[in-house]
């Protein structure tokens, strides 16, 4: 894009100058850079004031929240979509680039290009089956195509996304923007560094309690055997002292031979108690 001479200030906007300003706006909200850095930048290439762009942006997108942005928006159909990708393979096909086929397709609207650019990313991200069939479609005519390749971003961390705020205020030239994104910046890792740390002691609270549930399982069942080991003891003694003196001499050596089979249990589930 051409820049303007400088020239007097004026109220009237020219029609390339329009243009100029919403054709940097739109690529300065793909990036996800401010407007403020989109107003100095067309001060430096218009000679008008910043806050003077500021207010009439903002009034024309007042107005254009009418039909014509609408418009814009409108949700693709089927039919639509199976329509661009397959323009979009056939010219890559032939050699194009995909933002000149979109180029070309938008019919110089800038706008409507980053719609189906946009449009065109998100099928390939999260439709790609409708892309797979697309391309065996251009194979089976004959068209040497291959399935698009999608560039995912790795996940930055956010001690990485923070820096990367940072560098990106920076490149802006507000100190006032700078100041900002650093103070933001060091609330996050602040927060983040929190959270870290809790869900530390949160999992170090976890591997206590499930270590102390398991210890009290063990204990409960070694309690349980040693109950399950000393009842047939018990019975037998109990069963003893019930009979009459003459029977318990009688009976004493049957008695003892019961009991020394049931010694042994009753040992080991003490024992298994103990530890």
């Amino acid at each position: 894009m051409t820049e303007l001479a400088h020239r007097p200030k004026r109220s009237g906007w020219s029609a390339e100058e329009d243009k100029m300003l919403w054709e940097t706006a739109d690529e300065a909200q793909q990036q996800g850079l401010p407007l403020k850095a989109v107003f100095e930048r067309i001060a430096q290439r218009t000679g008008r004031r910043p806050n003077s762009i500021r207010n009439y942006y903002y009034a024309q997108s007042r107005e254009r929240e009418g039909q014509d942005r609408k418009a814009r928006f409108v949700p693709f159909q089927d039919g639509e979509v199976e329509r661009l990708v397959e323009t979009v393979l056939r010219e890559k096909a032939r050699g194009s680039s995909v933002r000149s086929c979109l180029k070309a397709m938008a019919g110089g609207d800038h706008s409507l290009m980053l719609r189906y650019q946009n449009k065109y990313r998100a099928v390939l991200k999260t439709r790609p089956e409708l892309v797979r069939s697309i391309v065996e479609k251009l194979n089976g005519e004959g068209v040497a195509c291959e399935t698009p390749q999608v560039n995912r971003r790795a996940r930055l961390s956010l001690g990485e996304a923070c820096a990367h705020l940072g560098e990106g205020a920076r490149r802006t030239g507000d100190a006032e923007l700078v100041r900002a994104c650093e103070t933001l910046a060091r609330h996050l890792l602040r927060e983040g560094n929190e959270l870290g740390e809790r869900e530390d002691r949160e999992r170090g609270d976890k591997v206590r309690y499930d270590l102390c549930r398991m210890a009290l399982q063990d204990s409960q069942r070694a309690a349980r055997d040693l109950a399950e080991a000393a009842r047939p003891v018990l019975d037998c003694v109990k069963e003893q002292l019930a009979l009459p003196a003459a029977q318990r001499a009688e009976s004493g050596g049957q008695a003892l031979d019961r009991l020394a089979g049931l010694v042994g249990p009753l040992e080991e589930a003490m024992t298994r108690a103990e530890v």
